[in-house]
Order: structure tokens, then sequence, then C-alpha cells
């Protein structure tokens, strides 16, 4: 299983990174949206995603709407991360009924996500 997971900010994408890279997950660390479409037209194997809301390139809502109709298989099983405040995003992270990561998030609350999303891609229907 690999999660994409797109942030900006190197910091937060290298705390991720390792976390669940030490938890037994694979990672596809990139840094906006353009990047994050690349890595899904290359890769087969990205079962889960986690999008920073705003991106330097794009928003995260804006790229969960793109993999909605390029992989939407994938949909399902995207989370997005914030550290803003802004009430707005999380009345339409809700309406998508996406799960949200307020930062600064615990790493067992990420690991709780990614562990989700393994169980719900080992019980999918061949």
């Amino acid at each position: 299983m690999t999660i994409l997971h797109v942030e900006d900010e190197a910091v937060i994408r290298e705390v991720v990174c390792r976390a669940l890279e030490a938890h037994g997950f694979a990672v596809a660390s990139v840094d906006g949206v353009r990047a994050a479409k690349l890595v899904l037209g290359e890769r087969r194997d990205v079962t889960g995603a986690l999008l920073d809301i705003r991106l330097r390139d794009g928003n995260g809502l804006d790229l969960y709407h793109w993999i909605t109709v390029h992989h939407p298989s994938l949909a399902m099983r995207v989370a997005f991360v914030t550290g803003s405040a802004d009430t707005a995003a999380f009345g339409h992270v809700a309406a998508l009924g996406c799960r949200l990561l307020r930062k600064p998030f615990e790493i067992a609350e990420l690991l709780r996500l990614a562990e989700d999303w393994e169980g719900s891609v080992d019980a999918a229907p061949p």
C-alpha cells in the first residue's frame, strides 16, 4: 500500500513520511498539485491520499475533485490536512465525507487513518 502525501512544507513531509514508513507504509511524498498528478499518472499502487488543503500551486480540494474523475477508486481514501482556521474549508471537507487532520496532529491519528485505509483496501473485492 502506498500513500500519496501532498504537502508544501518540507518539514511536515519529512515527519509524515518517516512516521508512515516506520510503520510499514510506502509513501509517495510530493510538494504540490502538479507533482501529485504526475505520481498518480505514473503509479498504480497508490491506495490512499493525504492532501494539504492549501498548496503553493493550487489546493487539495481541487486535487480531490481531479482524483474523483481520474482515479475514482482512490477518492474514498482521501483525507485532508490543514493548519488553517478557515471554517469554510472544514465545511467543504465535511460535505465530501473525507476525514480532516488539523495541524499539528498526532502521529497516532495519522497511523489510524493509514490503517483504516489499509483495512478498506484489504476488504475490497478482487
